[in-house]
């Protein structure tokens, strides 16, 4: 006997952004720390603080988005957080180099295109999300 069906299409994207909303206000939150209180730089704080989004994306996701079980999962999450550590690094790139053209072009505050920057990237961080996560889940046992 099976699970319910994981939903499709528009549905589960909309799942996904709503979970993914929360994930990205605790990365944000996060991000914001380290920038501000710990001078972090906008890289660096983007890999830490993106790992607390999507850690909190894939267990709320995996059961109410994509109805997977967490039996067997583990192999799964390491290869989202693999598949991540790639992404992390790729969108930390172009965070970085958004933060600086916005401080440089526009002359605001290290700290504001920092937030900019995080803004202007995070739906197309959210968009290849999904995409793979909805792949992977394919893969996995329903719950």
């Amino acid at each position: 006997m099976s699970g319910p069906a994981a939903p499709s299409g528009l549905r589960a994207f909309l799942g996904f952004l709503l979970l993914s909303g929360l994930g990205w206000l605790c990365d944000m939150l996060t991000y914001t720390a380290l920038v501000r209180l710990a001078g972090m730089a906008p890289f660096g704080a983007n890999v830490v603080s993106s790992y607390v989004g999507v850690s909190f994306v894939w267990f709320t996701s995996l059961g109410m988005v994509f109805r997977r079980s967490g039996a067997g999962a583990g192999r799964f999450l390491a290869l989202y957080w693999c598949y991540q550590f790639v992404s992390i690094m790729a969108y930390s790139q172009l965070l970085q180099m958004v933060a600086a053209l916005l401080a440089d072009r526009t002359g605001v505050a290290a700290l504001h295109g920092a937030l900019a920057a995080k803004i202007v990237v995070t739906p197309f961080n959210l968009v290849t999300n999904f995409l793979f996560m909805k792949t992977l889940t394919r893969f996995m046992r329903a719950a």
